[in-house]
């Protein structure tokens, strides 16, 4: 898989820290950055593709697949 350069803008480049990391470690299957900050990520295989719209929608995202993992390692609780 080839991935996106890092974004210009700090907050980009922070949502591409957070996505590029998960998907080294098979949290999510792919993130493509698009126009105007725009992301496109599939968390698993013949799921729908998410369109993050802006920043504040990948940072909710970004939030969302951190809390998984917490609850996770928490043991669901």
């Amino acid at each position: 898989m080839t991935y996106a350069a890092v974004p210009d803008q700090f907050e980009n480049s922070l949502v591409w820290a957070f996505l590029h990391t998960f998907l080294r470690f098979g949290l999510i299957r792919s993130a493509v950055d698009g126009p105007e900050g725009q992301w496109f990520v599939q968390i698993t295989a013949g799921e729908q593709v998410h369109h993050l719209t802006d920043a504040e929608d990948a940072f909710v995202f970004v939030l969302d697949v951190l809390e998984i993992v917490r609850q996770g390692q928490d043991g669901g609780q």
